[in-house]
C-alpha cells in the first residue's frame, strides 16, 4: 500500500514558537500548501505515497465481511486521508510530530469522482457538470506521533460542501480541459483557478473545496490538547 519514497520540503521561511509542535502536511498539494501558509502556520511538507486503488480495495472487503456494503464517496475522502497520514506518521522522519492527511473526493448522483487523470476522462466529468450541483467531501486526519502523547492519538474531520456549477458549452469543457489544471484535482475542477469561471456558487466552507479546512484542523488540535496558536509563525 506503501511506496518507499519520501519528498521532504524546508519548513516556511518564518520561524515557529520555541516550544511549539512540530506540523508535517502529509501530502503535495500546492493548494493545500498554500492554505496552512495564508493561515500563519509554521509547517514542512513529507509525502510517501499511498497506493490508494489498494487501500481502498481493502477498506471495501473489510466494509463487505462486515455487512456494511459500498463505501460511500465521504467515507473514501476518509479512509485516503487516514492511510496518508498514518503512512508518513510512520516513518522515522515524522518522530515526534503532528501529521496531518487530507484528501478530497467529489460526489455526483452518488458517484466518486476523485482525480481524472487523463484529458477524456476529465472533458467526460466536466460535461455531466454542467448546470448541475454536486458535494465535495475533504477527509482530515491528524496523527500525533510526540512524545508523552497517548499512544497512536488520533483526531479526525469530514467537511463538505456543496457546489452549484452554471451551464458550460462544449467548447468552453474542451477549453478548459486543454489548461491541464483538472487532470490532477479531485472533481476534475478547482475554486482557485481556471475553473472558477464556472461555479456560481458553494453551499459550505471555502476551504473545504479547495482542500483543507483550517478550522477542522483547530477542531483537531483541541481534541489532542492544543491551540492552533501554537503552530503560529514568529513575525520577521
Amino acid at each position: 500500500m506503501q511506496k518507499q519514497q519520501t519528498n521532504l520540503s524546508a519548513e516556511t521561511d518564518q520561524q515557529s514558537r520555541p516550544g511549539a509542535p512540530r506540523l508535517i502536511l502529509a501530502s503535495s498539494s500546492p493548494a493545500r500548501k498554500k492554505l496552512l501558509e495564508d493561515a500563519g502556520l509554521t509547517f514542512s511538507v513529507m509525502v510517501s505515497d499511498v497506493d490508494e486503488e489498494a487501500a481502498l480495495a481493502q477498506a471495501q472487503e473489510e466494509a463487505y465481511a462486515a455487512g456494511l456494503g459500498q463505501i460511500t464517496p465521504a467515507q473514501t475522502a476518509q479512509l485516503l486521508a487516514k492511510a496518508k497520514a498514518r503512512a508518513v506518521a510512520a516513518l522515522p522522519e515524522a518522530s515526534g510530530a503532528l501529521v496531518l492527511g487530507c484528501d478530497s473526493v467529489f460526489e455526483l448522483d452518488g458517484q466518486p469522482y476523485g482525480k481524472p487523470g487523463s484529458a477524456d476522462k476529465a472533458l467526460e466529468r466536466i460535461t455531466a457538470m454542467s448546470g448541475r450541483s454536486g458535494q465535495l467531501h475533504t477527509g482530515h486526519w491528524l496523527v500525533d506521533t510526540r512524545p508523552g502523547s497517548v499512544q497512536a492519538a488520533e483526531a479526525s474531520s469530514l467537511r463538505t460542501a456543496s457546489v452549484h456549477f452554471d451551464q458550460f458549452s462544449p467548447q468552453e469543457a474542451a477549453a478548459y480541459v486543454a489548461t491541464g489544471e483538472p487532470l490532477w484535482v479531485a472533481g476534475s475542477f478547482t475554486l482557485d483557478g481556471f475553473g472558477a469561471a464556472f461555479i456560481k456558487g458553494i453551499e459550505g466552507e471555502y476551504h473545504t473545496v479547495v482542500g483543507l479546512s483550517v478550522h477542522a484542523l483547530r477542531g483537531m488540535l483541541a481534541e489532542l490538547g492544543l491551540s492552533i496558536t501554537d503552530l503560529w509563525k514568529t513575525s520577521h
